[in-house]
């Protein structure tokens, strides 16, 4: 998990929809708009139609916090990154997300 005050708060769920730039892999989509000099903040979205068991969803977005941690300190200030997870994610390996994640954030220039 990530402290929570690196967690993107609900009202700026709004503009990152609104205003971010979206990039996709096989596993989860990214939203991810630059506001502010604030440190770099992170969510996690598993929509019902993913999952319906409420401990499935969670297992997820625990996965992915963990692989997103290390990426706190690289990350530029003033992020803010939303990620969409997609049905497949639950079927790849921790290898291959890892991957991904790496990819996405090099193509978004996350992490300088």
């Amino acid at each position: 998990m990530i402290p929570s005050n690196r967690k993107v708060g609900t009202r700026l769920f709004k503009d990152i929809l609104e205003k971010g730039k979206s990039f996709h892999s096989e596993s989860f989509s990214l939203r991810t708009v630059s506001l502010g000099s604030q440190p770099a903040r992170f969510s996690v979205v598993v929509s019902k139609k993913i999952e319906k068991r409420a401990v499935q969803r969670n297992f997820m977005k625990r996965r992915m916090y963990a692989l997103i941690r290390p990426y706190l300190s690289k990350a530029k200030s003033g992020l803010q990154a939303v990620f969409f997870l997609k049905k497949k994610i639950a079927k790849d390996p921790i290898e291959k997300l890892k991957t991904e994640i790496e990819a996405v954030f090099k193509k978004a220039a996350i992490t300088g």
